[in-house]
């Protein structure tokens, strides 16, 4: 492939404490983590930028901790929370929001990325969070608007998703039967259970979240109780461990039973590397036979049955497995007959759907084919879309009333 063909895929885990970056390449898939610090192997990047008092230039991460050390200027840290809490600082007697630091900081592990060269355009980038919500949301969206990259190319997804998407990419024998990651953070484990639906096509994806509660100080005896409650009596292919919890040399009894007929691995990257698959898979880059459904994804498409050359066709408004927050469409068109709308809900691997018919109350009379409507979908949960349709009228012939019906249909 000539070189500029390349695209470049990045994955950026992202948390109140710091940053981590995987990157691939179109003619390289295996994601590669980068680290700030030229021939190391910390890819924990501090989230905290500085302007270098001298310069009044902006540094971040490890560089942004030493210049701070050596009084040349002041870090700011911590900032996703204070972004989300609308704060802002004054630096060098100017004042600045949090957020407007947080995406400084983005830019800048953003070139990090593209370290490989300014030829290679982003083909797709995937941040990741613990869990997404509307208000991080909210603030990311203003972020998005900061950063060179353009926004249909930025999709954002929770640490669960971007552990379905990295697990399911490993080998063969990593991935043949169901997989079990535990995260260790403080005193808490939680773990969870991937399981797909194999006959299906394509293979329809569960993941199953459980608290395991706190362990005691015989840390290696409660895990060990934990696993098999964990297990039962599934053929497992590989564990995952995350987190500083499983830092240190204290799993002896329990990693036995870890390693029984599968394969354990402990790490720190493995957000974002899922991530970065996601962002190759997202892109298209190559194909996926399998099918999502956590808490952020749509259980239900909701499409509209029109008239494309002379043809019946559906059109869809919005896709089951779509992550609602992000989900939304919009089209325009031709109403052919009463003022009615039919909408036709389905889930996925199911062949029958459900069609709820609109009526565009008081619209006014006109012939048929006169009347033209411009009709917006937008998810307000993973179970409900909020439909607003309005009348644009039809050229000089037939004005826009400016009318508008607004609809919530629900799962």
């Amino acid at each position: 492939m000539a070189e500029n063909e390349q695209k470049l895929y990045i994955g950026i885990d992202l948390n109140d404490t710091y940053a981590m970056v995987s990157f691939a390449t179109t003619s390289h898939h295996e994601p590669e983590t980068v680290s700030s610090v030229a021939g190391s192997e910390m890819f924990q990047i501090p989230l905290a930028v500085c302007m270098a008092s001298v310069s009044g230039q902006w540094v971040y991460g490890d560089e942004a901790v030493r210049f701070e050390k050596a009084d040349m200027g002041k870090c700011e840290r911590n900032l996703l929370t204070r972004s989300l809490l609308q704060d802002f600082t004054v630096i060098g007697n100017q004042n600045y929001e949090a957020r407007a630091l947080l995406a400084v900081f983005l830019k800048k592990i953003l070139l990090l990325a593209g370290k490989l060269g300014p030829q290679i355009d982003i083909g797709k980038v995937v941040f990741t969070f613990p869990q997404l919500d509307e208000k991080l949301m909210a603030l990311m969206e203003y972020v998005f608007t900061q950063l060179p990259v353009e926004r249909e190319k930025i999709t954002v997804l929770d640490h669960m998703e971007c552990f379905y998407y990295y697990a399911l990419n490993q080998k063969q024998e990593l991935c043949a039967h169901d997989i079990v990651m535990f995260q260790y953070y403080g005193k808490s484990i939680t773990s969870w259970y991937l399981e797909r639906d194999k006959p299906s096509a394509p293979q329809l994806v569960h993941i199953r979240e459980k608290d395991c509660g706190y362990l005691t100080n015989d840390k290696d005896f409660d895990f060990a109780q934990i696993i098999p409650d964990i297990f039962g009596k599934k053929i497992i292919s590989s564990v995952y461990l995350v987190g500083e919890g499983f830092d240190g040399d204290w799993m002896k009894q329990s990693l036995r039973l870890l390693c029984q007929g599968k394969r354990a691995f402990l790490g720190k990257n493995l957000f974002s590397k899922g991530a970065c698959y996601a962002a190759e898979i997202l892109a298209g880059v190559f194909s996926w036979n399998y099918l999502y459904m956590g808490v952020n994804e749509m259980k239900f498409s909701v499409s509209l049955k029109v008239r494309k050359n002379n043809e019946m066709a559906f059109h869809t408004l919005i896709a089951a497995g779509s992550n609602w927050y992000e989900a939304g469409n919009s089209c325009e068109m031709i109403l052919d007959g009463p003022g009615e709308i039919d909408f036709w809900l389905q889930v996925p691997f199911n062949r029958e759907a459900r069609i709820e018919t609109l009526s565009l109350t008081n619209l006014p009379a006109r012939p048929r084919k006169a009347t033209r409507l411009g009709i917006q979908a937008k998810p307000v949960s993973d179970k409900s879309v909020k439909i607003v349709i309005k009348d644009l009228g039809l050229g000089e012939f037939f004005k826009a009333s400016e009318m508008t019906w607004e609809y919530v249909m629900k799962l």
